[in-house]
């Protein structure tokens, strides 16, 4: 199984939650053999947390996505610089996939993705509004409702007609069209089957993960520790019920890239928690770290309560003024069973002293026998 990875420039106006219109870009996977496009992300521009989150959409199993999901044996990639990111080839080489990087400026080596791209462009995008290579008049101007003038751009969000909102783009437009082409849309070049029947009809065996392995997987991480308001990453606090009673702790983080809405916290090899930052907790969220907290402060409670009653107490030395016998410090469990230890260590030293037995010891000096 071969994959093909590349970005695009989708040549459509959209409004970002804040900021002029702009035209997103696209990371796309498709699968060489059955031309499925089997992951895909969305964003203002590229970077290495879209290449991440395409490549786990492209290795999960997903039923309403249809039967791909599996790990390839060799990725085709160009020279984008995102490719080419630490966390990208530390993911690939952890899935023992190969890489292959084509040279520059040969797009016509990755043609499959190509064409796909330019099927997208002529079923979906050309239609919508917005769309950046229709007719233009004498002056430059594209024709239609919406204009990609630097102005018209800047002033999208308050205009009386707006750019489709990016998350309505991606729900309602582009996810949709993605599921056609793969389970509705015939292929010439596959016999006029879909890429879902082609996939079904290949009896190469697949090699699948597990979901959970991908959490750590296509991760970057770093090592943190835990302080009294959570774990500090990127300039932000980032708690979870798990993390208290943890507080002086060193953690492994993993992280997305350019993605700040979690991470995920490991201890010693396992998976802690999933943090999210400080005040942006959702309602449920927020009531599970409170039931979280109340659990943990009773539990340390019941530890200190513990450790107390094993303590011993270390009597303040008497003068004979006292009214009475006050505690000088107190010596911790371990502390006071080494003390007691010693206690009878020494104890036993007495009882075997054989002076006690009226017998004298010959090693001892002459002057000290008691006899001359």
């Amino acid at each position: 199984m071969v994959w093909e990875l590349d970005h695009k420039q989708l040549p459509v106006l959209v409004l970002p939650p804040r900021g002029p219109a702009v035209c997103p870009w696209l990371t796309s996977i498709i699968d060489d053999g059955t031309r499925a496009l089997v992951g895909w992300a969305i964003a203002l521009t590229p970077h290495t947390g879209t290449v991440l989150t395409a490549l786990r959409m492209a290795l999960v199993v997903d039923e309403q996505r249809g039967p791909f999901g599996a790990v390839p044996a060799m990725v085709r990639l160009d020279r984008g610089l995102e490719f080419a990111a630490q966390a990208v080839k530390d993911a690939l080489a952890a899935l023992c996939v190969d890489t292959h990087r084509l040279p520059g400026f040969t797009p016509h080596r990755k043609g499959k993705i190509e064409r796909v791209h330019q099927s997208m462009e002529q079923t979906l995008l050309v239609g919508l509004p917005g769309y950046t290579k229709g007719p233009r008049d004498a002056g430059g101007r594209l024709h239609g409702p919406l204009a990609d003038t630097g102005r018209d751009k800047a002033a999208a969000e308050t205009a009386t007609l707006a750019p489709t909102r990016i998350e309505r783009f991606v729900a309602q437009r582009f996810a949709p069209w993605v599921a056609w082409y793969n389970t509705e849309r015939p292929d010439s070049m596959l016999a006029a089957r879909t890429p879902a029947q082609a996939w079904a009809d290949d009896a190469t065996a697949v090699h699948r993960i597990e979901v959970g392995s991908l959490r750590h997987l296509l991760l970057a991480g770093v090592e943190r520790t835990i302080n009294k308001d959570g774990i500090r990453f990127k300039e932000l606090a980032y708690v979870a019920p798990e993390l208290q009673g943890r507080r002086g702790q060193s953690v492994h983080v993993r992280f997305m890239p350019h993605d700040d809405r979690f991470i995920e916290v490991y201890r010693d090899g396992e998976h802690l928690c999933t943090a999210y930052p400080q005040g942006q907790l959702s309602a449920e969220q927020t009531e599970a770290f409170r039931t979280h907290a109340r659990a943990e402060a009773k539990r340390l409670g019941t530890a200190r309560r513990r450790a107390s009653a094993r303590t011993r107490a270390e009597l303040a030395p008497l003068t004979g003024d006292e009214i009475g016998a006050a505690e000088s410090r107190l010596i911790p469990a371990a502390g006071a069973r080494d003390l007691i230890g010693r206690a009878s260590d020494e104890l036993l030293r007495r009882r075997a002293r054989t002076n006690l037995l009226g017998l004298i010891d010959p090693t001892a000096p002459r002057e000290t026998r008691g006899w001359s």
